[in-house]
């Protein structure tokens, strides 16, 4: 039974939890809550009104809870299991602090782009043609110093490829794609990577700026990053930027 929950990156519980696990009526918790003997800027910090739906679909008032604020609601509780259930209560909020502890402690950030240009991987596409990595430097060089990677093998130009290769498809303008030996300086080595007659390119640049940065790259570093606080705000404070350069 879940016990606890991530409330705006703070660790809290609700009232109705409490009621549930201590198998008491959650009529009773909101009661013992109201008649709490706290001061009212106790009160404010540690219970914050809220509300769920019921089986009925009716908004039924319960109250989100911080650490202080259950363990002042249980202090008065008794009963055959209430000390386990207290104990359960105290290792739920210490797992979830530390996981949000882990979770919002940056890791060193790579220079993985830029590392990746000078080993110069797309040498290997035939004149006549281009590809995605090199034609898509200047997102993935916004990317790297606004946002970062935590990652050596963060690929954004994966992402790009795939929403390129659907946006293309049918295009009267949109020619067979050819491949070539895409040579990576890290364990993957050697593999077939895709690349494009250059009569598109001037059709990619226009979707890369008007369609894929303002779109799908904006999802894309989102669903990366959603479990990943540091990062997450890292991109938040990216997005503005990205779509005035855009």
């Amino acid at each position: 039974m879940q016990l606890v929950i991530n409330y705006n990156e703070k660790v809290t519980t609700t009232s109705l939890l409490v009621a549930r696990k201590f198998g008491k009526e959650h009529k009773n918790v909101l009661r013992d809550i109201e008649n709490l003997e706290c001061s009212g800027e106790f009160r404010a910090l540690n219970f914050e009104p809220s509300s769920y739906k019921s089986i009925q679909n009716k908004d039924v008032t319960m109250f989100i809870m911080t650490r202080d604020g259950f363990s002042r609601l249980v202090m008065g509780f008794t009963g055959a299991h209430a000390a386990r259930f207290k104990e359960e209560f105290i290792e739920g909020f210490n797992r979830m602090e530390a996981f949000l502890k882990a979770e919002s402690t940056p890791k060193p950030l790579l220079q993985v782009y830029s590392k990746r240009m000078i080993n110069d991987e797309a040498r290997n596409c035939p004149d006549t043609h281009w590809c995605i990595f090199t034609e898509s430097h200047p997102v993935m060089i916004a990317v790297e110093a606004n946002v970062g990677s935590q990652c050596e093998f963060d690929l954004i130009d994966g992402s790009i490829g795939s929403w390129w290769g659907k946006y293309r498809k049918d295009k009267p303008w949109a020619k067979t794609a050819s491949t070539y030996k895409y040579e990576f300086a890290d364990r993957r080595r050697t593999v077939d990577a895709k690349c494009y007659e250059n009569s598109e390119l001037e059709h990619f640049k226009r979707w890369l700026k008007h369609v894929y940065k303002k779109q799908h790259l904006i999802d894309y570093l989102h669903n990366k990053y959603a479990n990943n606080i540091f990062m997450l705000k890292r991109v938040e404070a990216f997005i503005p930027k990205l779509l005035k350069a855009s």
